[in-house]
């Protein structure tokens, strides 16, 4: 079978990890699935010419009415298509790999999509204080301008900082987002560490995504992620050593 194709950010330590939690999504559930692939590393300001080559279509319009185009995308030498959000993407695969276990069971597709979104609401929205402004630290200069050069990006950071004193509050607050989504995964049974028992499903995906974006983001052998790796006993690092590693 040809190597699905990629395309993720790069950042200037790429042996620290892939940092962005969307591509991380696409990225689990290719390893999850089984399917080989391969990463070709696009720099912000080349994704839309590079979507637009493989024929990728875009998944947002700004706001003066253009087309937005996004990573992760993927291109599928077996298909020749390509596909572009990481839901979107997950489809796909169910789909066109149905020998593969599939992360979007039947009769679930809106209670997973659904789960995405209270999930960033309850949990994930509460913890970026804490590592946003580190991102455009990570990145190289042509990504980093732009990241820093999306206005409403650069308001939305304007209060924190890289190196903020407030930080310890900020993972305090994110903490207590994830004590509601641990009671979520409690409703699971005793022990179980997917959201529905057993099976891991695109939830599961979600839910380790951000967090090895996390980790990535502040280093495995950080403070920050150190402290994070003994919220509720555990939980959010063993689901990571399943669906990350």
């Amino acid at each position: 079978m040809s190597e699905i194709v990629l395309y993720d950010i790069p950042r200037k330590d790429l042996e620290s990890g892939p940092w962005s939690p969307n591509t991380l999504k696409t990225r689990q559930a290719l390893k999850f699935k089984g399917l080989p692939y391969k990463t070709v590393w696009v720099e912000y300001p080349d994704i839309a010419s590079v979507c637009q080559k493989i024929g990728a279509t875009s998944t947002k319009t700004t706001p003066d009415g253009n087309p937005l185009y996004t990573v992760p995308t993927i291109y599928d030498p077996a298909t020749e298509r390509a596909v572009s959000d990481s839901y979107t993407i997950t489809e796909y695969l169910d789909a066109t790999y149905p020998s593969t276990p599939r992360l979007i069971p039947v009769g679930t597709e809106g209670l997973q999509a659904a789960f995405y979104a209270a999930f960033q609401d309850a949990g994930f929205f509460k913890l970026i204080p804490a590592f946003a402004p580190l991102i455009g630290t990570l990145l190289n200069p042509p990504s980093a301008e732009y990241f820093y050069g999306n206005t409403g990006r650069k308001e939305a950071l304007a209060p924190w900082r890289p190196e903020d004193p407030n930080r310890d509050e900020f993972i305090q607050a994110g903490k207590q987002g994830f004590d509601v989504i641990a009671g979520w995964y409690e409703k699971a049974g005793e022990g179980k560490l997917f959201i529905m028992g057993d099976t891991p499903s695109w939830a599961d995906i979600v839910v380790a995504s951000y967090f090895a974006s996390v980790r990535n983001i502040f280093g495995r052998n950080s403070k920050e992620w150190k402290e994070i790796t003994t919220w509720h006993d555990g939980r959010w690092e063993k689901l990571l050593a399943v669906l990350d590693e």
